[in-house]
């Protein structure tokens, strides 16, 4: 199954993510028109500022969500089929107890809508064939829609060329003699 990946490090906090997750969520899905509708269009990834990093933050769509917990009206619910938690507005009572137990603070007030508000995952845009639409417009590929699987095999990847690198130019690794394939304690 795909989910959005996030690499703080690419990270440019260029915003492009939060703007086109409001086009994507706007009734007419143009940036023109979002511009002058009302209320505004809500965006569900913001951007976080933290000394030396940027940090794309949206919901992570838990398998055990304790915002499906928590929510006394049982508004909130994990689509199967793709793993995404969403919120149903209808029951949504706005006591905003979700809020306050989501561990990445990616649930947040709509005091437009008197609801909770968070990532859907861009399941319109799931079902259309498309990939949501934050990961579609990242420059610098911060946010990615990938397998897990395929994230795993490309850091491992990369880990191993940065040790056939340092190999290379003769540096130790952990626990291995220069130039050798050996193991010492």
């Amino acid at each position: 199954m795909k989910e959005v990946m996030i690499d703080p490090t690419r990270c440019t906090a260029c915003r492009t993510c939060e703007l086109q997750c409001s086009i994507a969520h706007s009734k007419s899905k143009d940036l023109f028109k979002a511009i002058f509708e009302y209320p505004l269009p809500r965006y569900t990834v913001n951007i976080q500022f933290a000394p030396g990093i940027n940090y794309p933050a949206k919901c992570m769509h838990c398998k055990h969500a304790p915002c499906i917990a928590a929510c006394p009206t049982e508004a909130i619910s994990l689509e199967r089929e793709r793993g995404i938690v969403l919120i149903n507005d209808d029951r949504c009572i706005g006591c905003w107890m979700c809020a306050m137990v989501c561990p990445y603070g990616a649930i947040v007030p709509s005091y437009d809508y008197k609801v909770a508000f968070k990532c859907d995952g861009c399941i319109e845009r799931l079902r259309e064939g498309l990939e949501p639409a934050c990961t579609a417009a990242c420059p610098t590929k911060a946010l990615s829609y990938k397998e897990i699987k395929d994230l795993a095999r490309q850091e491992m990847l990369k880990s191993a060329k940065r040790a056939a690198e340092a190999e290379r130019r003769g540096i130790e690794t952990i626990g291995r003699e220069k130039g050798g394939g050996e193991f010492h304690d």
